[in-house]
């Protein structure tokens, strides 16, 4: 799927003393098979834009096509590539409903009209694209898993529906670093194996450092950065501006080049750190 913002707009309360433009012309395009990360301050237009891209709210001005189609209008066109486009919510384990696991994934497929042979297909592969076993867990409550494991069924019942665009907000949050290294593989794991669209939501510029392959800055209702990692973060003092920090192994490299290391500080992981240290440091 591809996905094109248009010059949106959104204003809250048009007209009214506490009127908000949430979203200030906004335009990119998100390609089949991409993998961006959405970062912004609290308040920074996020949240709005998703809404606008599932079709959830109208634009002021500027429009959101997918495949071409206007995901606003009153067709079926536009009702089609909408059940395309897939949300999952920061804590989503929280929408966990049904009385087994494997009920849980099926809901969505079920929905969709598909016989309980299809759903039933869809929700075992939707379940071992996450790293869960339907053998083992397909039977169990959803409430007696663990943190991530419920996210992941969360995930899962999503994915059972055939997604070509994923959103995901803020997939790792609250979780040990154990289940946000399992999430953050997980969301490796259907990109590579489905080649959809994932739109990454996250305040943790680690993991976005990790994940991204392009990354999406929102400040005040507008776009203001648009571009690979390494660019976007080599952006220091743009980022502290908006409240926003580098990565922490950008941030340490940086401490040690300030203090005489013949370091580089463009590293943005914890891994490239790493051999950068050991590179400089580790041959004497």
């Amino acid at each position: 799927m591809r996905v094109e913002v248009k010059e949106l707009d959104h204003v809250y309360n048009p007209g009214l003393a506490y009127e908000t433009k949430a979203l200030d012309k906004v335009s990119f395009t998100l390609g089949r098979g991409e993998l961006v990360c959405l970062i912004g301050h609290t308040g920074s237009g996020k949240t709005t834009l998703v809404q606008h891209i599932c079709g959830l709210l109208k634009p002021t001005s500027g429009q959101v096509l997918a495949d071409g189609v206007d995901v606003n209008e009153k067709s079926p066109e536009s009702r089609a590539v909408r059940k395309k486009i897939g949300l999952v919510f920061q804590y989503p384990e929280y929408q966990l409903f049904e009385e087994t696991v494997f009920k849980d994934v099926c809901f969505g497929p079920k929905n969709m009209g598909l016989s309980e042979e299809e759903c039933a297909k869809k929700a075992d592969e939707a379940l071992r694209l996450t790293g869960l076993d339907p053998e083992e867990i397909g039977g169990k409550s959803p409430f007696a898993l663990s943190g991530g494991q419920k996210r992941r069924v969360a995930i899962a019942g999503i994915l059972a529906m055939d997604p070509e665009l994923l959103i995901l907000d803020e997939p790792a949050a609250g979780l040990d670093p154990q289940g946000k290294r399992t999430i953050l593989e997980c969301v490796r794991s259907i990109k590579n194996e489905r080649n959809i669209c994932i739109l990454l939501i996250s305040h943790n510029m680690e993991d976005v450092a990790e994940m991204a392959e392009r990354v999406l800055v929102m400040d005040k209702g507008r776009l203001v950065l648009d571009g690979p990692p390494g660019e976007v973060f080599a952006e220091r003092k743009a980022l502290r501006d908006m409240g926003l920090s580098a990565p922490p192994a950008a941030r340490f490299m940086e401490l040690v080049a300030a203090a005489g290391g013949p370091v580089s500080t463009s590293v943005l992981t914890l891994d490239d750190a790493a051999k950068e240290i050991i590179r400089v440091y580790g041959k004497k």
